[in-house]
């Protein structure tokens, strides 16, 4: 799936991991680790845009990245390494995408970032960005964008609502039932 990430990012989709992992605990992951992802920092976007403009180039393109193939589980590596303190580092736990629909849980909403197999096309995983790239599309290390996203998410008004994420009492909910099926 492809999504935005970013500081400021209004949706909450990326906000969500950084910050969740962040309070460290055992962690519902969707899905599995090695399903793809694309992913592009907002601010590299609209660089991208700008330039085109800037240059009077028009076109079609798929302005996603990163160049190289992503994971959800490298991100949320990369979000564990980044936001985590070291004396709590979260445990992930990947719960299935059936356990999740019987749950009736959310996909990119409730759950950010988890696309469920059933959802699942070659365009929705694999958006070929090699034409913006070629254009000039370039990416930050997405360790800066967990990072910049992070500090803007702490620095918000306390109580700022969540537009999307798990609240925490229905994800100790869905790892208690995932547990008790796996018994």
């Amino acid at each position: 799936m492809r999504g935005f990430a970013c500081p400021h990012d209004y949706t909450d989709r990326f906000t969500y991991w950084p910050s969740r992992l962040a309070r460290g605990g055992e962690t519902l992951a969707p899905g599995a680790p090695d399903r793809p992802l694309q992913l592009v920092d907002a601010r590299d976007l609209g660089a991208f845009v700008v330039r085109l403009a800037e240059e009077g180039r028009a076109g079609t393109y798929n302005a996603t990245g990163p160049a190289a193939p992503l994971t959800v589980g490298r991100v949320l590596d990369q979000c564990i390494a980044e936001a985590a303190p070291a004396a709590a580092r979260p445990s992930l736990t990947w719960v299935a995408d059936d356990v999740l629909f019987e749950a009736g849980v959310a996909p990119w909403t409730e759950l950010p970032l988890w696309v469920p197999a059933a959802y699942r096309t070659a365009a929705v995983l694999n958006a070929d960005c090699r034409r913006a790239i070629a254009a000039g599309l370039a990416f930050r290390p997405l360790a800066d964008t967990i990072r910049d996203t992070l500090a803007w998410d702490r620095a918000r008004p306390p109580g700022t609502p969540r537009r999307a994420g798990l609240a925490p009492a229905r994800e100790r909910e869905l790892l208690a039932a995932w547990h008790a099926r796996r018994r």
